[in-house]
């Protein structure tokens, strides 16, 4: 059976398509082809923000349209900084509103045979909650150490750039899963070379690397997934 993600990018991949005809039919006057599909990517990060509620996706994305849009929409006063501007406010309240709602879903997606779930709120102390840690950042530099036993890590990241540390965590049951909601940023995760990561990441004009030497002959099992859209994960192993 082919996966969800299949098949999303194939239903955006034939609206392209089709945007592209209608184009060069001369019904999209005055609009760009750029514009067009720029819109066409922005909606496709849109609807991933929903499906994996994450306020700082949706928010973001959402005020892309608006800049892009700005002269049809009639919304100039707004663009740029005054619409960016709500989004990280929006982001960083609605955050602090409701910091469970993200988590109520399955992280990672499925690798391999293997699936992990975690639900309820989100805290800041490794010892509360079985282990289950987040780290929001928005528009800045951030550093974070990961110590205790830990089960799951949930990391945003919306235009900053991240640095997690792992060398001093301990994995509850010798397994835990990382979900990374990466928009325009960096994230760098430090894990010990014992660890075995087992990783799979959705990258939209984005990557994800591993860099170090990664022993791997311990039982220590980290599973990477989440979203990457314009940025770059990196896994280094220390």
């Amino acid at each position: 059976m082919r996966g969800k993600n299949s098949i999303f990018w194939g239903i955006i991949l034939i609206l392209g398509a089709v945007v592209l005809l209608v184009n060069k039919m001369g019904y999209l006057e005055g609009i760009s082809l750029g514009t067009i599909l720029l819109n066409i990517g922005l909606a496709a990060i849109l609807i991933k923000g929903l499906f994996r509620r994450s306020f700082g996706t949706i928010l973001f994305s959402l005020a892309f349209l608006v800049i892009v849009n700005d002269e049809l929409l009639h919304l100039e006063a707004i663009t740029p900084w005054p619409v960016l501007g709500a989004a990280l406010l929006g982001t960083i309240g609605l955050d602090l509103l409701f910091p469970g709602f993200k988590y109520g879903r399955k992280f990672p997606p499925r690798i391999g045979n293997r699936s992990h779930w975690r639900s309820g709120g989100t805290v800041d102390c490794n010892e509360s909650n079985g282990g289950v840690v987040s780290f929001d950042n928005v528009f800045g530099s951030a550093v974070k150490y990961v110590s205790g036993v830990v089960s799951f890590v949930g990391i945003d990241n919306v235009f900053g750039s991240m640095e997690v540390y792992f060398t001093d965590a301990t994995l509850l049951s010798n397994n835990a899963s990382v979900t990374v909601d990466l928009v325009f940023g960096e994230v760098t995760l430090y894990v010990p070379a014992s660890w075995k990561v087992e990783r799979k990441t959705e990258n939209i004009f984005a990557s994800t690397d591993e860099s170090g030497r990664a022993v791997r002959d311990g039982e220590n099992v980290l599973y990477v997934g989440g979203s990457v859209v314009f940025g770059h994960l990196e896994i280094v192993y220390v």
